[in-house]
């Protein structure tokens, strides 16, 4: 009886000690949008926020420029917003008086992620939107080619340019954009919101 209440207390101090293990150095700390600076810290507000709820003001406190709707463009308004890694907060929407239609982040650079620790990932292994942010901070975001995604289901949604959507397991998407399959991608865009194709 006296080794069984020994076997529980200990079980129940190694249960706790990992509790504080993994509060202490796993879990993320909640994030302000006020303290939203790069890439990697927007996409943990989004997710934070369950991928709702995100306010054309929420990042003004970032450099930024508004475009208005020309008359008969059904996109209405957009801001851009500069993160301070190179890379841009898309924001669209019919009206600024309700929340945007469009979420997009544009890795125009290479992220720096904190997480150096993390094992590299592999073009294949790319499913959800914190895999591409991880894929393109380790290759560099001039290094990604077409056919980093191809494992994904994906079609071609532009005209005039190469334009390819592909869809992520999280119901995110990626869209690359160029002049054609034989040259390299021109743009990377994480679409955080649905898109019409």
């Amino acid at each position: 009886m006296k080794d069984k209440n020994r076997r529980r207390i200990l079980v129940g101090i190694l249960i706790l000690i990992a509790l504080v293990a993994y509060f202490h150095f796993f879990r993320q700390e909640p994030i302000q949008s006020q303290d939203v600076t790069t890439a990697a810290q927007f996409l943990q507000y989004f997710d934070q926020k369950g991928g709702k709820n995100i306010t054309w003001s929420d990042f003004d406190h970032l450099p930024h420029e508004t475009t208005k709707p020309v008359e008969g463009d059904p996109n209405g308004w957009s801001v851009e917003y500069r993160l301070k890694d190179g890379n841009g907060i898309y924001l669209d929407g019919p009206s600024m008086d309700q929340a945007p239609d469009t979420v997009k982040l544009s890795l125009v650079k290479t992220p720096n992620l904190t997480h150096k620790n993390e094992p590299k990932i592999q073009a294949k292994e790319i499913q959800t939107k914190e895999d591409v942010l991880r894929y393109v901070s380790q290759v560099g975001v001039d290094k990604v080619t077409w056919s980093d995604f191809d494992h994904l289901p994906h079609e071609e949604i532009g005209s005039g340019l190469y334009i390819l959507y592909y869809s992520l397991k999280d119901g995110t998407g990626v869209i690359l954009g160029g002049f054609g399959p034989e040259d390299p991608p021109q743009y990377i865009d994480l679409h955080l919101s649905p898109v019409e194709k």
